[in-house]
């Protein structure tokens, strides 16, 4: 009976040893580095209908301050800038970023960039004699760590134009410049 209970407890011994592994886990690899990351604020949200103070040559149209805020510390290039009114990119807004957007109140600003964790400020919106619902604007460029950035800023509202006015087709103008804008 004694060398039973040995050999049992022989045998619970080594089952409970196989089951063991005296191999370490693996290490996960280091992370990258991070990758530049977008927070978009705009000044209203839906934007009215405005019939004055939108442009010289197109008074009339919509128009609000945009605040673009680097969240993950790492500086952009930016090469492009697209605007969209109702989800089609507008060919009368073809613009630059540096057109649209500088320095935000008090705030360092180096054109065609975006600081880590820094901002660009500016106006957008379409100043134009035709009717639109939507306004987005999308960025592209490179991060300081290399990586491609492409950024699609939320949708504006675009409200209705105020009863009797008469949307026409034609004399799109592009928002008032960053210089004019109220940031």
């Amino acid at each position: 009976m004694k060398r039973m209970l040995i050999a049992l407890a022989a045998t619970a011994a080594a089952a409970a040893a196989c089951g063991k592994s005296s191999a370490t886990a693996p290490t996960p690899a280091p992370a990258g580095p991070p990758t530049a990351a977008f927070q978009v604020t705009f000044g209203e949200n839906p934007v009215p209908f405005r019939a004055a103070g939108c442009s010289f040559s197109t008074p009339s149209g919509w128009y609000t301050s945009a605040r673009i805020q680097e969240t993950a510390g790492v500086a952009v290039t930016v090469s492009a800038l697209t605007q969209k009114v109702d989800g089609a990119t507008a060919g009368f807004l073809n613009e630059t970023f540096n057109s649209r957007f500088g320095a935000c109140s008090g705030a360092a600003f180096t054109p065609g960039m975006i600081l880590g964790s820094g901002a660009a400020c500016g106006t957008v919106g379409a100043c134009t004699t035709a009717a639109y619902s939507t306004y987005q604007f999308s960025i592209g460029g490179t991060d300081a760590n290399g990586h491609t950035i492409s950024y699609d800023a939320p949708v504006l509202q675009l409200g209705a134009r105020p009863a009797g006015q008469i949307a026409l087709v034609g004399g799109e103008a592009s928002p008032p410049s960053p210089m004019r804008s109220l940031r």
